[in-house]
């Protein structure tokens, strides 16, 4: 993968390694405080390990702030398991990166599930040109599964 940087806002994403665990665990725990219709923090962070264990990750990293984003995928079905920015630094491009980054990676489209309640996630996908996938098995009751352009 090639190095994909933000020079105006500081950041860098590359693939992840141990180090960037704990960081990942962080930048995730203090995104579920939104989404209180979740499972227990303990419960998700167990599922964001297994994913993180199983999957490919690359994290957006600023030098002073460590790990501001991360993004967990599979090579293989091209499915995003997570996608979290630290509060911080949404707007300054980490989260389109991390999907960018992925899916030039990849070289094909990705999809995933995401909240209905979680409307912000919803405009942001729809506004990088992610739509609805009305032809595949049904999402976990409460999700969208959208398809990158």
């Amino acid at each position: 993968m090639e190095t994909l940087s933000h020079n105006a806002a500081g950041w860098t994403i590359r693939p992840s390694g141990p180090r960037d665990h704990r960081g990942i665990a962080r930048v995730f725990l203090g995104c579920l405080e939104e989404f209180p219709w979740r499972d227990s923090p303990r419960r998700e962070l167990m599922g964001m390990e297994n994913a993180l264990l199983s999957g490919e990750c690359f994290v957006a990293t600023e030098p002073k702030a460590g790990v501001v984003g991360f993004i967990i995928f599979d090579e293989i079905t091209r499915y995003v398991s997570h996608l979290f920015v630290d509060d911080d630094w949404r707007f300054c491009g980490v989260g389109s990166g991390l999907l960018e980054a992925t899916r030039d990676a990849l070289e094909k489209p990705l999809f995933l599930d995401v909240d209905e309640l979680n409307s912000n996630a919803i405009r942001a996908y729809e506004r990088l040109g992610w739509t609805e996938m009305m032809d595949t098995p049904k999402p976990k009751q409460g999700q969208r599964r959208l398809i990158s352009p």
